[in-house]
């Protein structure tokens, strides 16, 4: 892996995508999305405001800054230029794209509309760099679909010959550093060590702020229950959990690990900001904000969207890293049922939760012939177990019945629901109850 080559090329791009200024040219009010971004025991949607303040905070935050301001790094345009994250939803029937990736990736394809909304750019098919991201969210399948320095076929890139993948063999593929798929009904985290289209291998769309989602807040309880992503120019050669991956060659050990959790220090005063700057900086309280990636320092994430006020967001520059502090997470993974590998946050000590489904890795993966999925009920109940591809089309159902509580397990074959052999490749097996209680897990099939 090419640790600070990657390292680079991410802060590089973060910068860059700050001074760029191509003319306007699509509309930019993101259409709403009110599904799932991963189920409510996710560790990145689990309030933080009562956890302990970690005993190295004041040096990761000196070594970030303190007297440095918070800054929004999204809202409408800057110098003609679009700022922020915008993102994409799609439904059923969305044509897909192949890709050829740098690193570690889920190899596709993904459900890119054409256009496509990118960080960035007016328009996708324009040769600006920058990080070019595109976020994706087929609403029919619940399946989030991120890349990461995206570039279409036939389009020019700089210094191609940094990458060892470029250009692919095949020219109607399109191109990108890095992509993920996401379940985001699920607490399925990428394998260890890899990155997804942020360098810390989370997810980038599910720890946005979205201007629709601030307005329910606000007619609501005034908090987003959700992290919120910003960035930190340097990060140390280290990620915690939920993170996945590093992307710095650094050794300083206060200087902040990929999937570090700060929040704000809950007697910051917040009552002078707008009622929907209130609801950015209570969630900040509550759900605190977590290094995702490397770039100027204390910069938070949102979308790109015409409907925000970029005088209102300037305000939160008022703000600095002083009135932050880092959050100690470790006794949540010393609690009983943790699980490195899962995103779900185990219950304190004495409170139990119902009907929960435990499914677990099947044996073996890869497999070429057949392997065993063995889950676990902890009441009977109907559930339904299904195999989908990594565009989130259904490939077949093993379960739909009502089974009673303990363990149960069924073979699959590799077959889809007419009883052919489908491809190879790493495919998704997901279990959901009847109340809601879902799990899924990635499997890889080798003809």
């Amino acid at each position: 892996m090419k640790t600070i080559k990657i390292f680079l090329i991410f802060q590089l791009a973060s910068l860059n995508a700050i001074v760029l200024s191509p003319a306007a040219t699509y509309a930019a009010q993101m259409a709403d999305y009110t599904g799932p971004a991963f189920p409510s025991n996710h560790v990145l949607n689990t309030p933080i405001d009562s956890l302990p303040v970690h005993p190295n905070s004041d040096d990761y935050i000196d070594s970030i800054g303190p007297n440095t301001a918070l800054h929004p790094d999204f809202g409408t345009y800057y110098e003609g230029h679009p700022i922020g994250i915008p993102y994409n939803l799609v439904g059923a029937g969305q044509t897909p794209v192949s890709f050829t990736f740098e690193y570690e990736s889920d190899s596709g394809p993904y459900p890119i509309p054409i256009p496509p909304l990118a960080e960035g750019l007016n328009t996708y098919t324009d040769d600006d760099d920058g990080d070019r991201h595109i976020l994706v969210v087929d609403t029919s399948t619940n399946m989030l679909y991120e890349t990461w320095y995206t570039w279409p076929p036939g389009h020019s890139m700089p210094d191609p010959d940094d990458w060892d993948t470029y250009p692919p063999s095949n020219p109607s593929d399109w191109w990108a550093g890095s992509g993920a798929v996401f379940d985001l009904t699920s607490n399925f985290l990428r394998p260890d060590g890899w990155t997804s289209a942020d360098a810390a291998g989370l997810s980038i769309f599910s720890l946005l702020i979205r201007y629709d989602e601030v307005e329910r807040a606000l007619a609501t309880d005034s908090v987003l229950h959700h992290a919120i992503r910003f960035t930190v120019q340097r990060t140390r050669r280290a990620y915690i959990w939920p993170a996945r991956h590093y992307a710095s060659s650094h050794t300083n050990p206060y200087y902040p690990p990929m999937g570090l959790r700060f929040r704000l220090k809950v007697n910051v005063d917040i009552s002078g900001f707008t009622p929907r700057m209130q609801v950015i900086l209570r969630t900040m309280k509550k759900y605190g904000i977590i290094v995702a990636d490397n770039g100027s320092n204390w910069f938070f994430q949102g979308t790109h969207d015409d409907r925000w006020d970029d005088d209102e967001l300037h305000s939160l520059t008022s703000l600095h890293g002083r009135d932050f502090e880092v959050v100690d997470i470790s006794s949540w993974m010393e609690r009983p049922g943790f699980d490195s590998n899962s995103a779900a946050v185990p219950p304190a000590s004495g409170i139990s939760i119902p009907n929960i489904i435990k499914l677990y890795e099947i044996y073996p993966n890869p497999f070429a012939l057949i392997t065993v999925i063995s889950y676990e009920l902890n009441a009977n109940k109907h559930v339904t177990l299904k195999i989908y591809d990594l565009s989130g089309r259904e490939i077949k159902t093993l379960v739909n019945e009502t089974q009673t509580a303990g363990p149960h397990s069924i073979e699959w074959n590799g077959t889809n629901s007419k009883g052919v052999r489908v491809p190879s490749g790493t495919y998704f097996y997901q279990i959901r109850g009847e109340d809601g209680d879902a799990s899924a897990k990635k499997m890889i099939f080798l003809k």
